[in-house]
């Protein structure tokens, strides 16, 4: 465990600094009072940082200084404790004594964070020095180790540097008096490059306008410690996020201005982006699924209850009842079974596409004998009270006229897309009234139009028409699941088609899908989708 020595006059601090830094490091705490008449007392406890107040370091400088001597080529970390108005007091011994400073009210995570730091150059420094020791026994020559020893050094000393963070001195107009050398790393700037600049020319235009506040509170609020995040833009066009604190520093200090302290957490923030989309995805799933098992809960039971009764009652009352009566009841069981096999068949499509698993397999198709063949099955399985109608488009003027006869398109996601739009069309449309299929081939496409006369839907729900478990917010009683139309989407895109809908409430509906043709044969019909 790392040994810390306090040396902190303020009673007040020694005590907040013990208790925040005891969790994590072995504090040592001496009595100054008594340290005052050992002038060595240093030597005697082995520590790896002193946090020290400018008191202290005032009172102790000369032991200070033998002890880091002492150290060398280790470096023994000093970390002081100070505020704005007595950065001119320990001036002289700053540079040659302190290895980092931090300025009053003291923040924990701060404090920490600079903790951490030090602590760890200490170790690389500790670890220099074995390496060092080890590349001495090596190498025979003086001259080699003496190369070895310089390069060590520069690279220790690059990796503190360049772990610094970024200080900044504004004048009242934002322009930058003084940038320290880790812009360099930092920022892809030169010093050189941003001093005489204007700061607010590097800041994003979203956060403009935030910055500039924090910086007019620097200016009217001398002394308080203002905390600001803001996108900086890099020498190399990226955006930073940096997180910076400014002070401003009056005429009788050494630094004139508002003192901007930042450091760059672009990898924090980026994570903690990447941690809200999942969350955000995590709640989107959470929220399907509470809908999906809400929606089968409802559309099974209902079914599960009515084959339960039917099986009941023929149960009881088979014996006594005709042959007519008995097939009544089994055309209802077949019937709620059905129903049962269409939502599980449904639920498997939606789970196969956003698996990937789902394939477009193209064969040779009479698409205008299929479409009416589909027709027909949907009037049968739905005991369609409606007037359904079917037009193919011509082209009056093309020598063959058997347009949409022989063509390729995938069968199984074809019916799918129909089945859906046409059993759509009936159920949310008045009985009697009139569902117009239309269908043109032209331009390697295949053009299907279903048009209803039902109760249509409004604006907003189109917005979310082809999400799953979606329902308009006027189908009132109606039964449906709301992944009909989700399969309808995902079918088309698959083959690289697109859908489009309008619809008018209480005047009805039409959806219009375009499928590429593959290998297609006789469609040079003419171009009448405006006709559609």
């Amino acid at each position: 465990m790392n040994r810390i020595l306090l040396l902190v006059q303020n009673k007040q601090n020694r005590r907040l600094l013990l208790e925040w830094l005891a969790i994590r490091y072995q504090v040592i705490s001496p009595d100054l009072e008594i340290a005052k008449q050992e002038p060595d007392f240093l030597l005697a406890p082995s520590f790896d940082l002193c946090i020290i107040c400018g008191r202290s370091l005032d009172q102790f400088w000369e032991s200070v200084q033998r002890i880091r001597e002492l150290q060398q080529p280790v470096f023994l970390p000093f970390l002081l404790i100070t505020s704005g108005a007595d950065v001119r007091m320990v001036t002289r011994h700053l540079w040659q004594s302190i290895d980092d400073l931090i300025t009053k009210p003291i923040e924990k995570v701060e404090l920490q964070a600079r903790v951490e730091i030090l602590l760890r150059s200490r170790q690389y420094s500790q670890n220099l020095k074995a390496a060092n020791q080890e590349l001495e026994s090596e190498i025979a020559h003086r001259q080699q180790v003496e190369t070895a020893l310089a390069e060590s050094e520069a690279k220790f000393r690059a990796l503190v540097q360049n772990s610094s963070d970024v200080i900044k001195v504004l004048e009242a107009d934002g322009t930058i008096a003084y940038a320290s050398p880790s812009s360099q790393a930092v920022l892809g700037f030169s010093r050189e490059e941003l001093q005489g600049t204007n700061v607010f020319d590097y800041i994003h235009p979203d956060d403009l306008t935030e910055a500039i506040a924090t910086f007019k509170a620097s200016l009217t609020n001398p002394g308080e410690t203002q905390i600001s995040e803001y996108r900086f833009r890099h020498q190399d066009g990226s955006w930073h996020y940096l997180e910076s604190k400014s002070n401003f520093s009056n005429a009788e200090t050494i630094l004139t201005g508002i003192v901007v302290n930042s450091r760059d957490i672009t990898i924090r923030k980026h994570a903690e982006e990447d941690m809200l989309e999942t969350l955000e995805k995590e709640r989107e799933l959470n929220e399907l699924k509470s809908r999906f098992v809400a929606m089968v809960s409802h559309e099974i039971r209902n079914p599960l209850n009515t084959i339960l009764a039917a099986t009941q009652i023929l149960e009881n009352y088979s014996d006594k009842w005709s042959v007519d009566k008995k097939r009544e009841f089994f055309e209802r069981i077949k019937k709620n079974v059905k129903t049962m096999t269409a939502l599980l068949d449904n639920v498997l499509i939606i789970g196969r596409s956003d698996q990937r698993r789902l394939e477009v397999k193209p064969v040779p198709l009479d698409l205008e004998k299929f479409t009416r063949n589909l027709i027909e099955e949907i009037k049968l399985s739905t005991s369609c009270k409606h007037v359904i109608t079917f037009e193919k488009h011509t082209n009056e003027a093309c020598v063959n006229q058997n347009q949409c006869i022989s063509v390729c398109l995938d069968e199984n996601l074809l019916r799918h897309i129909l089945t859906n739009l046409l059993t759509n069309a009936i159920k949310y449309s008045p009985e009697g009234s009139t569902v117009r299929f239309k269908l043109l081939c032209q331009n390697e496409q295949a053009i299907f139009q279903i048009q209803d006369e039902g109760i249509g839907i409004s604006p907003e729900d189109q917005q979310q028409l082809f999400e799953s478990f979606q329902r308009a917010s006027n189908v009132s009683n109606i039964p449906g699941t709301g992944l009909g139309l989700a399969i309808v989407k995902r079918c088309v895109d698959l083959q690289g088609g697109n859908i489009a809908v309008t619809s008018e409430i209480g005047v009805g509906t039409t959806f219009t899908v375009t499928l590429p043709l593959q290998n297609s044969v006789s469609m040079d019909a003419n171009d009448i989708v405006s006709t559609l």
